[in-house]
């Protein structure tokens, strides 16, 4: 089975996410506050609802209180997703503050994670230009620079980061990404171990570790990563899928096959984890139900040629058994 590669998009995200700032308004009116205190809030949809109700009357707010709606109500965008919407915010609160890092940051991270690197890197150029100290600013264009497989360029980044700032998990978890591409499996492990040690409540950080024990073949310690990424994020499928991953590589494929079962119960649309479960109860000789993980992986994705290729050799294997040839030994 091949191994689950999320690690660089689930990375993305959670970049995306730390730079999605809540700003404190500064003098807000008594009868704004149920505004400000929504447009400061951690629900999205909320703080979307509350900073545009401020904007709409933006004329009347302090300057640190414009800059602040339209990064608050960007950062809610970004994390939605909508990274058109949150950029034009963040272009609304750069004409007001052209030099602000944390924004030019913030609308980078937008860039990048529309496939738009050049920009992305124009902005945390800019970024450094404001703050030569900005361990994110380094980061961010790092990762920028590993997109465009400039590896040489993010190298220097991420070692200009952690130079910045010792302690900025971030940057020790994206140099061990790049040095897992270059193949130096001891330095990335190492990098590894210094992120969770810095930011031990971030599951991103084991799951990083989890993925690099399994390319290892250490399933036993991929596992009890997995297991501390689940008990911080119990709701996220991916980890389930991937711990399940770890499981079927060690041979558990009772384990394996409840793990796949719970991302799909988490995630209905869950293509991959149709396709590992089908590939579990292949290996158990189940190729009724693994034709119909198979089908169902397919109807979400119908492009989706592993399905396909699966199916078809279900099928091969199913008029095979229907013929009284006796069944496969597990690969």
């Amino acid at each position: 089975m091949a191994q689950n590669r999320r690690w660089r998009s689930n990375s993305l995200a959670l970049f995306i996410l730390s730079l999605s700032l809540v700003f404190c308004a500064t003098g807000a009116a008594p009868a704004k506050e149920s505004a400000w205190s929504r447009c400061g809030g951690a629900d999205p949809d909320q703080r979307i609802a509350g900073c545009t109700q401020v904007i709409d009357k933006i004329a009347k707010e302090s300057m640190p209180n414009k800059i602040a709606a339209y990064v608050n109500r960007g950062g809610a965008y970004q994390a939605k997703g909508e990274f058109d919407r949150a950029i034009q915010d963040f272009d609304k609160a750069l004409e007001l503050s052209p030099k602000h890092s944390a924004v030019l940051n913030a609308r980078a991270a937008g860039f990048r994670a529309k496939g738009d690197i050049d920009k992305a890197i124009a902005d945390y150029s800019s970024a450094l230009q404001a703050n030569s100290k900005d361990a994110a600013a380094y980061t961010g264009r790092a990762n920028a620079y590993v997109a465009k497989n400039d590896l040489a360029n993010a190298s220097a980044d991420f070692d200009k980061a952690i130079e910045a700032d010792g302690k900025y998990g971030a940057a020790y978890s994206g140099r061990a990404r790049l040095y897992k591409t270059k193949g130096d499996l001891e330095k990335a492990l190492a990098d590894l171990n210094e992120a969770v040690r810095l930011e031990p409540k971030s599951p991103q950080n084991y799951l990083g570790r989890a993925l690099l024990f399994q390319a290892k073949g250490e399933w036993d310690r991929a596992i009890a990563d997995y297991d501390e990424a689940i008990k911080r994020e119990p709701k996220n499928a991916i980890f389930w899928n991937d711990r399940g991953l770890a499981f079927y590589g060690k041979g558990d494929f009772d384990r394996s096959l409840s793990n796949f079962s719970e991302a799909i119960k988490l995630n209905a649309n869950y293509s991959q984890a149709f396709i590992n479960r089908a590939n579990v109860r292949r290996a158990k000789h189940d190729l009724n139900h693994a034709r119909q993980d198979l089908e169902a992986a397919l109807k979400i994705n119908p492009q989706s040629a592993s399905a396909r290729k699966g199916l078809e050799e279900v099928d091969g294997l199913l008029a095979k058994q229907a013929a009284g040839a006796p069944p496969q030994k597990p690969q």
